[in-house]
């Protein structure tokens, strides 16, 4: 009996597990596109399923021990798979970056640009940084166009809040290159 209360009392006072989720900047809302108010068709763009490498795609949030050490959290997790996150943040910034642009997770019928996301990074350091880094191809009627990226910011703060909040950073200014990079 005693050593099952022992378990038991072991088991209830272990951190909980705490869920996570990629933000967009405050003030920022999507902006609708009206074809009669402007009298044309705004320009679309597909942004495709982010790929994210299998370590990436576990539901822990990835930490760089070392150059060659990487830690998976077991009690801070993704709230909702991190490529999905990467998509609709993606979608919504670059909604707000390109107002005259419908910008979709999914293909419209019609001419749709498209944005391919590779995410090969996309974790907090041992030097107190985010790292966000990857490529991605933009393809325009039947040219293509593909840039690598590396985004690194620093940690405000000590605790898995203030990394999310760096990731959140490192992505949103990467939507702002490519956006500044693919609008004429």
């Amino acid at each position: 009996m005693t050593l099952l209360a022992v378990c038991l009392t072991a088991c209830s006072s272990s951190e909980s597990t705490k869920y996570y989720q990629l933000t967009t900047p405050q003030g920022g809302s999507s902006v609708a596109i009206s074809t009669s108010t402007f009298g044309q068709q705004p320009k679309h763009l597909w942004v495709q399923s982010i790929n994210v490498p299998d370590a990436l795609a576990s539901t822990g949030i990835a930490f760089q021990t070392s150059d060659v050490e990487y830690r998976l959290a077991e009690q801070n997790l993704w709230a909702s798979p991190l490529d999905q996150q990467l998509q609709q943040t993606l979608v919504t910034n670059l909604s707000n970056l390109l107002p005259n642009w419908l910008v979709t997770n999914s293909t419209l019928k019609g001419d749709n640009d498209s944005l391919a996301v590779t995410v090969t990074a996309f974790q907090g350091r041992w030097d107190g940084h985010v790292l966000v880094k990857g490529y991605w191809i933009y393809q325009h009627q039947d040219d293509a166009v593909r840039r690598s990226f590396e985004q690194s910011v620093p940690l405000k703060d000590d605790g898995y809040p203030a990394l999310v909040q760096a990731l959140s950073q490192a992505w949103y200014q990467e939507a702002q290159q490519v956006a500044s990079q693919i609008s004429p």
